[in-house]
C-alpha cells in the first residue's frame, strides 16, 4: 500500500507540474473567471453605462440592448474566459453605437501580444470586402496588390464580417469599418488583428490563399509576427501623432494653397495653435494666395484649441458650433466611484449647480467649468475669406465631423472626397469615464457628455458629412499612388500647375 501511495503522490506531483507549466504558457486571454467574477464585471459595466452614457440609447433601443445583457448574464453563470467576456462586452458596445464607447484590453493581454505570434506579417487594404497587401514584411513571399482569397482555409469577406461586429461606429456610419478593419486606430493594431485572437484559436503560422496581380493563384504557408515586429513593417505606432507635428502646407500654382492637419490632438505635445497657423496663413496672405484646399481626411479629432484654432482663421462671419452640451446625470452613483478614473477630476463629483434638468432624461450643462460650449467663434482679424475646399474622408469622426458640420450649415466650403464617421449632429463624447472592472482587468470606456452641434436640421442625424462631391479611393487609384480627391479639389478650384 505504501509503495502505491508513494506512485500516487508522483503521479500527482507529476500532474501539478503539467498543469503548472500549461498555466504559465496560458495566454491571458484564455484564463478562466468564476461565475462570481464574471456577473461582477458585467453587473458593474452596465451600471455604469444605464447611469452614465450620454448616449447609451440614442441609436439603439432600450430593449434591444436589454436583451443582450439578459443573455450575457445568463452565459456568464457557467464564468467564461477573459478574452471570452472582453469579446461579449464588445458586441454589447458596439450595439450602443457610439465610436467614443470601447473596451480596452488588460495589460497583461496587451504584454502578451509582444511574445506571442498571432499578427500576419504584412499590411493590407480592404477594398469592396477585398483584402489587397499594401506592405510585407522581409522574408515573406508576397508581394504589394497580391489578393489574400482567404486564411486558414476561411474566406476574407467572411472574416471581415465577423470581426466588424464588435467594434462601434457612430449611428448608422458603417461604410467607415472597411477602413478601421484594415488601419491602425485605437485598438492593438488594426481591428482585424486586435480582435481575430478572440475569435478563434491562432496559430504561429497562416495558410493564404492569394490571387497575384497576374491572375494565377497559389497557397502560401508564412509565419505570424509579434505586435512590436508587426507594427515595424510601416514603423507605425498607434496614437503617436501629435498636432505639432501634423500639419503641411503647400503652395498651388499661382493663387491657391494646400494644408493638410492629419490631427488636433494637442495634449501629449502641447503648443499654441496660433504659433503653427498664424505663419502659414500670414504667407498665404503677403502671396496673394485666394483658393485653399484644406485636407482633413487623416484627422480623426483631438483638442478643441486646436480644431478651433484653425477654425477661427478660415471664417468670415462669427460661429457657432455647439449649441449645448447635454449629460445623463447631475451626480455620480457612489458605487461606480471606486471603479472610475478620467483625466478631469471633478467630473467624478460635479456640483448640481453646473446642470439644468431639460427633461428627456438629460441634463444640459449651464456652468463653463464643466463644459458648457464657449460662445461663437469670431474670425481672426486677417482670416482667409478666398474659395475653400475641404477633403473629407471615413477616417474623419469627433472634432473633425463637428467642424466640417458646422461649415457645411454655414455654407463656408465645397467638400470633396468620401461621407466621414462621427455624427454630424454632435458626438458623444465629451469628458470619458474609465471604468476599471477589478476581476478581469478590462477596462471600458463611458463618454460623460454628449454635443449638440447648433444649426443641423438639414443633416441625417445618424450619418456623418457627406461630400459635395464624391471622390472616393479605389483599389486602381490607391496602388498606382493617385489621390481622387485632390485631384477633383484641383480641377473644381481649376488650379494651374
Amino acid at each position: 500500500m505504501k509503495k502505491f501511495a508513494k506512485v500516487g503522490i508522483f503521479l500527482f506531483l507529476v500532474g501539478q507540474l503539467i498543469n503548472n507549466a500549461i498555466a504559465e504558457n496560458l495566454a491571458p486571454r484564455d484564463q478562466m473567471l468564476t461565475a462570481e467574477q464574471t456577473l461582477a464585471d458585467v453587473a458593474l459595466t452596465r451600471h455604469a453605462l444605464e447611469d452614465i452614457h450620454a448616449g447609451y440609447d440614442r441609436y439603439t433601443e432600450r430593449a434591444v440592448l436589454d436583451a443582450l445583457w439578459a443573455e450575457l448574464l445568463s452565459d456568464s453563470e457557467e464564468g467564461m474566459t477573459r478574452g471570452q467576456l472582453y469579446l461579449r462586452l464588445s458586441e454589447i458596445l458596439a450595439t450602443i453605437r457610439c465610436d467614443h464607447t470601447k473596451a480596452e484590453i488588460p495589460d497583461d493581454f496587451e504584454a502578451d501580444r509582444n511574445v506571442r505570434p498571432i499578427y500576419l506579417p504584412f499590411r493590407f487594404k480592404l477594398f469592396d470586402d477585398r483584402m489587397y497587401v499594401s506592405e510585407v514584411a522581409e522574408g515573406i513571399p508576397l508581394t504589394r496588390e497580391d489578393e489574400i482569397l482567404s486564411i486558414d482555409g476561411e474566406s476574407v469577406d467572411t472574416l471581415a464580417r465577423k470581426v466588424s461586429q464588435y467594434f462601434p461606429v457612430d449611428g448608422d456610419t458603417d461604410y467607415v469599418k472597411e477602413s478601421s478593419i484594415s488601419d491602425f486606430g485605437e485598438f492593438h493594431g488594426p481591428a482585424f488583428e486586435h480582435f481575430m485572437p478572440y475569435l478563434q484559436d491562432i496559430a504561429s503560422v497562416a495558410i493564404l490563399s492569394l490571387r497575384h496581380k497576374d491572375g494565377t493563384e497559389e497557397e502560401v504557408i508564412v509565419k505570424r509576427l509579434t505586435f512590436d515586429d508587426y507594427s515595424a513593417i510601416t514603423g507605425e505606432k498607434r496614437f503617436s501623432r501629435n498636432f505639432a507635428d501634423a500639419v503641411r502646407y503647400e503652395p498651388l500654382g499661382t493663387d491657391a494653397a494646400y494644408l493638410a492637419v492629419d490631427t488636433f490632438v494637442n495634449y501629449r505635445k502641447p503648443v499654441n495653435p496660433d504659433k503653427i497657423y498664424r505663419p502659414i496663413f500670414e504667407k498665404m496672405s503677403a502671396e496673394g494666395r485666394t483658393k485653399l484646399i484644406l485636407d482633413l481626411r487623416q484627422n480623426g479629432g483631438g483638442s478643441n484649441d486646436a480644431q478651433q484654432g484653425l477654425v477661427r482663421w478660415i471664417i468670415k462671419e462669427p460661429l457657432q458650433q455647439a449649441e449645448a452640451v447635454w449629460t445623463l446625470t447631475n451626480a455620480i452613483d457612489e458605487e461606480l466611484k471606486p471603479y472610475l478614473s478620467t483625466w478631469e477630476k471633478a467630473a467624478l463629483n460635479p456640483d448640481p449647480e453646473w446642470f439644468e434638468d431639460i427633461g428627456k432624461g438629460y441634463y444640459k450643462i449651464v456652468s463653463r467649468q464643466a463644459g458648457a460650449p464657449d460662445g461663437p467663434l469670431i474670425p481672426k482679424e486677417d482670416a482667409f475669406e478666398g474659395e475653400l475646399v475641404l477633403l473629407t474622408s471615413t477616417d474623419n469622426a469627433s472634432g473633425v465631423t463637428h467642424l466640417l458640420a458646422s461649415f457645411k450649415a454655414a455654407g463656408r466650403g465645397t467638400f470633396i472626397g468620401e461621407p466621414t464617421g462621427g455624427s454630424a449632429t454632435g458626438a458623444t463624447a465629451g469628458i470619458i469615464l474609465f471604468l476599471n472592472l477589478p476581476e478581469s482587468g478590462i477596462t471600458v470606456r463611458v463618454p460623460l457628455q454628449r454635443t449638440i452641434i447648433a444649426n443641423t436640421a438639414q443633416f441625417n442625424p445618424r450619418l456623418g458629412v457627406q461630400p459635395d462631391i464624391l471622390a472616393a479611393d479605389t483599389k486602381e487609384s490607391f496602388f498606382a499612388g493617385k489621390d481622387p480627391a485632390l485631384d477633383a479639389a484641383k480641377r473644381f478650384l481649376d488650379i494651374q500647375e
